[in-house]
């Protein structure tokens, strides 16, 4: 019989290190991880699983089990509306569960949060915003759930939702050992992992999806771990004048080219390097760009990095890494 990895799913091998699963043979035998989920959990070094995602098959096999319901797992710094069709795919009873509410400063409000999904995202009752650092509604969670009867529940969302965090804490809550690999790059939960928390419960942890057009695909993956924030949020919140602009890391330039002064808030890791300039200076004018005309509160979305709120009417110009990473939606607060 094949030995899985308990972090990440793979099968065990000992034949080619640069493939999932690989384990040297002189440790195969007395292995719980791979060598990859190894170094992630004791060491942080982090590497990307160059595999293809299956997102259509992993919907399939889902809605083939008649006792499947799912657990939607959304970060809260980047939600868009791509995620309706994500969410409308799978077939079962469906759970939303805005995720990381710890990195959420208190301006937030979860009201607002549910409200915008349910309004724009997907209609349902089952809607909770959780923390697993926190404990914030997690055991709420479990108890809907086993009042509902769920047999069988699979964690699905994007990469970086926090479904592995959110699966260790609910094998915590139910006095079982935390397993699974946790890290903030992609493909870290190669396989399907599954988890019989109690008789009645099984929880399955699915690879997360991919979204081609969020940061983790134009950065190299050793910087992205420093682009997510770790703790709650301080909201920087800049007055702009015609004319000048904010500058993030080498990431991201946007300034105010409308007549009048303007206020961008940025909800997105507070630790990056925020810079102010005159439109003349010419940092990061060389990525390509794209222009919105705010006619309302407006978020501009960059993802996988957060969301930037612009309060008045205007106009801005955005400078990026790939305009692909960009979009707008009216304002969540």
């Amino acid at each position: 019989m094949n030995k899985k990895c308990i972090g990440c799913g793979s099968i065990l091998q000992t034949d080619n290190i640069n493939k999932e699963g690989f384990v040297k043979s002189s440790v195969y035998d007395k292995s719980l991880y791979c060598e990859r989920c190894f170094k992630i959990k004791h060491y942080g070094e982090y590497s990307v699983l160059d595999k293809k995602i299956d997102t259509d098959g992993i919907v399939r096999n889902i809605n083939s089990d008649e006792y499947a319901s799912i657990a939607f797992l959304i970060d809260p710094l980047n939600i868009n509306l791509g995620l309706k069709k994500y969410i409308n795919k799978f077939r079962g009873t469906k759970y939303i569960l805005i995720t990381k509410k710890d990195i959420l400063p208190k301006s937030l409000k979860e009201k607002k949060i549910i409200d915008y999904i349910r309004s724009n995202i997907f209609d349902t009752d089952n809607v909770m915003c959780i923390s697993s650092v926190k404990n914030y509604n997690i055991d709420a969670f479990l108890n809907k759930i086993r009042k509902d009867n769920v047999r069988r529940l699979y964690i699905v969302g994007f990469t970086n939702s926090g479904k592995s965090t959110f699966i260790n804490h609910l094998l915590t809550s139910n006095l079982k050992k935390p397993m699974i690999t946790t890290s903030s790059v992609p493909n870290t939960t190669a396989s399907y992992i599954t988890i019989k928390l109690d008789n009645k419960l099984t929880v399955v942890d699915t690879p997360g999806f991919i979204d081609k057009d969020a940061i983790y695909n134009f950065i190299d993956y050793s910087k992205v771990v420093k682009l997510y924030p770790k703790k709650e949020i301080k909201v920087k919140t800049y007055q702009i004048r015609k004319d000048y602009a904010i500058v993030i890391n080498d990431i991201l330039r946007i300034e105010n080219i409308g007549d009048k002064t303007n206020s961008f808030s940025f909800y997105m890791n507070d630790k990056l390097r925020y810079e102010k300039v005159k439109s003349k200076n010419d940092k990061l004018k060389i990525l390509p760009s794209l222009t919105f005309d705010i006619n309302e509160e407006t978020d501009i979305l960059i993802n996988g990095l957060g969301f930037i709120r612009i309060t008045k009417v205007g106009s801005v110009k955005i400078n990026v890494l790939d305009i692909k990473l960009v979009s707008k939606r009216k304002s969540m607060i």
